[in-house]
């Protein structure tokens, strides 16, 4: 039988449970007033009946991030030692565990910002602070905000969203990282839509100069308007921050990482007559991490997508926002090297999705190349299907307040609703992708 218009695939979504509010974790940071770019971090412990032993790590670390934590030590200067598994040890009667980050200088032009380092910028003089590298979290307590002030009136601190009570929030453990401006450096501030979106640069002259300011507008409102749809942004969501770090194209890459509200991004310091391609590159590389930072506040306190969905789906829409935006030559060239329908399958969903904690950078790869051509072809054959009435576009906002299964495939609500169409190449796509599904396994969200 045919279905004319299958129902939307908000009306596979159930009720979601509210997660229960934790108290929120206090930090400071201390700029050194030396010539040394040191950063001095404190965490307050709890208070009340204190465990045998406070364990502690940079959440980075399991995300194969270099540690920058220097000589943890607790308040009567008791060195923290560390465990077989890598935590830090703070003993009983530790209220405060204080430690170093001392943020390499680096040089113009050099850094990938990719890696997620805390860094020292020299000119002018302020540090960018990354909390999964350089924040120390209890690894035995359930996932909560916290909270970063300065520590005095002589550390000027800038984050993405501010606290209640003053200072700026850190996520829970199971979202996004943060990052944070330690020192004086220029804030522009631009209003796009709903977002108040703040931009730090090591460079502000190099990045007006670039118009990348009102590029990642024109991408912030079209990747809006996808993860949103019709949803109001919650008024906590609309503070976001973007830190721009130059790289030499000759060096021949470029980087981003996605935070909670904040994000990393190269942009390209020379390119010649390739200007246009390293332009393109650096709008897809904005695109795609503004989409992981909108899915992640869109997602709230659920957990976080799997790494494959997560990666693929923003690489598609990173891909499609740079079209939007730029519609050249070099964007559909860029476009062809991500997208191929003829390219062989390599991985199912699962086995991609498991490629993430043996052999990441394969894994990436992977969500790049075939997840981006899983998410065209799929958007193309509902288009196909619906005669032009429905598109992935449509989905996106209600997809992201599932729950995923944990191999990295498809919520089976989702999968019932794409089989609703009764589409061959709907189906076929599945089954080359994801693999044989059972169509009928539940539709709660």
């Amino acid at each position: 039988m045919k279905i004319l218009r299958p129902i939307r695939l908000a009306q596979f979504l159930c009720c979601l449970a509210a997660t229960a509010a934790h108290a929120e974790s206090e930090y400071t940071v201390r700029q050194s007033p030396g010539a040394a770019p040191d950063l001095e971090i404190t965490l307050a412990l709890p208070p009340g009946d204190a465990p045998a032993s406070h364990r502690l790590s940079a959440r980075g670390v399991a995300w194969r991030l270099q540690e920058q934590v220097r000589a943890p030590r607790c308040d009567d200067g008791t060195r923290l030692t560390k465990d077989g598994g890598g935590s830090w040890i703070a003993p009983p009667g530790c209220h405060h565990v204080t430690w170093t980050v001392s943020p390499p200088a680096i040089e113009d032009g050099t850094v990938d910002v990719s890696a997620q380092t805390s860094l020292f910028l020299t000119q002018p003089k302020w540090a960018l602070l990354s909390e999964p590298t350089s924040l120390l979290r209890e690894t035995d307590s359930a996932p909560q905000q916290a909270v970063l002030r300065a520590a005095d009136a002589a550390t000027t601190l800038f984050g993405a969203t501010p606290a209640a009570q003053g200072g700026w929030l850190i996520p829970a453990d199971n979202n996004a990282p943060e990052f944070y401006v330690v020192g004086p450096a220029p804030v522009q501030s631009e209003q796009v839509g709903d977002f108040r979106v703040h931009h730090v640069a090591d460079n502000p002259q190099r990045v007006k100069q670039l118009g990348l300011v009102a590029s990642h507008a024109q991408a912030l409102r079209f990747l809006a308007r996808i993860v949103y749809a019709d949803n109001p942004v919650p008024e906590a969501d609309r503070s976001l921050m973007i830190v721009w770090i130059g790289i030499d194209t000759r060096l021949g890459h470029a980087g981003g990482a996605a935070g909670s509200r904040s994000f990393l991004a190269n942009y390209p310091i020379g390119g010649g007559d390739h200007a246009q391609d390293h332009a393109a590159v650096t709008f897809m590389i904005l695109a795609h991490e503004q989409f992981h930072q909108l899915a992640d506040a869109r997602r709230g306190d659920m957990p976080g997508l799997p790494g494959w969905i997560n990666e693929s789906i923003a690489q598609y829409y990173g891909l499609r926002a740079m079209q939007e935006a730029l519609g050249d030559d070099a964007a559909a060239a860029l476009t062809r090297r991500f997208i191929d329908p003829g390219r062989p399958v390599e991985q199912r969903f699962a086995g991609a999705e498991a490629l993430f904690a043996t052999d990441r950078p394969r894994a990436l790869d992977l969500a790049y190349r075939q997840g981006a051509t899983f998410w065209a072809e799929l958007d193309r054959a509902l288009r196909t299907a619906s005669g032009g009435a429905a598109s992935l576009d449509d989905d996106i906002s209600d997809l992201l307040r599932m729950t995923f299964p944990e191999d990295g495939s498809l919520p089976p609500a989702f999968l019932s609703y794409l089989r609703q169409w009764n589409d061959n190449r709907i189906d076929q796509i599945i089954s080359n992708y994801v693999g044989e599904t059972d169509a009928a396994a539940g539709s709660g969200g």
